[in-house]
């Protein structure tokens, strides 16, 4: 079994306890959050004061969602609102965040092995689309979600993607 490498920096707990400041110059030379490890399970996230403060702006200056962006499946419209609340269009994402998010709707992962976002930033760009599956059928059919969307070439992390629609099928 071959593993998949992290695509984001890492460091231990024990390396933060040594010396903090250098995992926060970690941080602002590879532009990104540090992910901190303690006994091989991710223990938190590190990132300088900037890059958190980016975060806050971005998640303010948020545009609203457009009502109609999502597709309906008779009976789903309350299950509709809250993924208008959870995936905002137009929003900028990470595509670990994306899958977290469906996962959490009760939609299947698409992550495959450790950290895998590679293979759904790939699936993006030949497609334009990344389509989960819901894990429980509704009235005896499978549905799925297409999330519509872009990679964000603007920041430094690759997995980065922008939410143009999301539409909800029910397929046979």
């Amino acid at each position: 079994m071959e593993l998949k490498k992290l695509e984001v920096p890492t460091t231990s707990i024990t390396e933060v306890k040594k010396s903090p400041m250098d995992v926060f110059e970690q941080a602002r030379q590879a532009g990104t959050a540090v992910y901190v490890f303690n006994r091989e399970k991710v223990a938190g996230v590190m990132l300088t004061q900037e890059q958190y403060e980016n975060l806050l702006q971005e998640l303010h200056s948020r545009p609203e969602p457009v009502e109609d962006e999502i597709g309906t499946v008779d009976g789903l419209e309350e299950f509709l609102n809250v993924m208008r609340e959870a995936l905002i269009t137009g929003a900028t994402i990470s595509a670990k965040n994306l899958d977290e998010r469906m996962v959490a709707l009760g939609f299947i992962t698409r992550k495959t092995g450790f950290g895998g976002v590679v293979d759904m930033v790939t699936e993006l760009k030949q497609t334009g689309k990344i389509i989960y599956q819901l894990r429980k059928k509704h009235d005896g059919k499978n549905v799925v979600a297409e999330v519509i969307g872009e990679q964000d070439n603007q920041g430094t992390m690759f997995d980065k993607l922008i939410i143009k629609k999301i539409h909800l099928k029910d397929i046979q």
